[in-house]
């Protein structure tokens, strides 16, 4: 009867110890199917580690083409480009994008993509190294085609959730172009060219009623006409908005 007991436990912790072996080694088991490998990547997704979401959600693109991981693989792949914040994944983001569009052009995250093509496309004309304000100096093409990709958006998707995000982009936009304007005119100021400085100046005010730096372009305009004579129209605007005069108009 002892000997009997004595079997029955051996068996029983037999039984025991292979479930348990069973159990660890299948947790050091590779994803192996489409589900599987697209939850491992959105994991790694979650956690931003998109170094690891990026070579599962390019493998899940070549062993499935034309299935819907494959469409949600692209995504998720141009998300995970995006959101490294480095400038050289900005094209391979883009043309994720892109490819999405293209093979789920009426699918309901359509909006989605598009608002995250101008955050992009802001981003990628933005340095890193320098900020944004070197970009401010530069060629402002491309803010400008941010502004038509906004109200393209705001055309085919008026009621979308996702415009208050691309709305962001777009007001980031239109300062960027202000802020070109602005140095522009501070430069004809320095130079002593105070009419095309006046000149400059004006049309900012005119053309970017809601500039987060209205002020200052106002308190350069004043200087402005002081340098080039204009007492009569420093003091008038200086009247109308309340301003000081600053250093540079005495």
């Amino acid at each position: 009867m002892i000997l009997k007991i004595i079997f029955l436990m051996n068996r029983y912790l037999a039984v025991l110890m292979m479930t348990v072996l069973i159990a660890v080694g299948c947790s050091n088991i590779e994803p192996v199917t489409m589900e599987d490998k697209y939850d491992a990547a959105i994991q790694h997704m979650d956690k931003e580690n998109y170094s690891l979401a990026i070579p599962i959600f390019k493998a899940l693109i070549d062993e499935n083409p034309g299935t819907r991981f494959a469409a949600y693989s692209y995504l998720k792949l141009a998300d995970a480009y995006l959101l490294t914040g480095e400038n050289q994944n900005f094209n391979e983001a883009e043309a994720n994008y892109c490819i999405f569009l293209n093979y789920s052009s009426f699918s309901h995250l359509v909006p989605y993509v598009l608002s995250r093509l101008i955050e992009l496309n802001y981003k990628r004309n933005t340095s890193s190294i320098f900020g944004e304000s070197y970009s401010f100096s530069r060629d402002p093409e491309h803010f400008k085609k941010i502004i038509t990709e906004y109200q393209r958006f705001y055309f085919l998707f008026p009621d979308s959730l996702y415009l208050e995000d691309a709305k962001t982009y777009l007001n980031k936009s239109i300062d960027a172009l202000a802020e070109h304007e602005t140095l522009i005119g501070q430069w004809y100021f320095d130079q002593s060219l105070y009419t095309a400085a006046i000149s400059r100046f004006r049309y900012i005010l005119y053309s970017y009623p809601y500039f987060s730096k209205r002020e200052v372009v106002i308190q350069m305009l004043i200087d402005s006409y002081r340098k080039n004579q204009q007492p009569e129209m420093a003091d008038e605007l200086q009247k109308i908005y309340g301003l000081s005069q600053s250093s540079a108009g005495s």
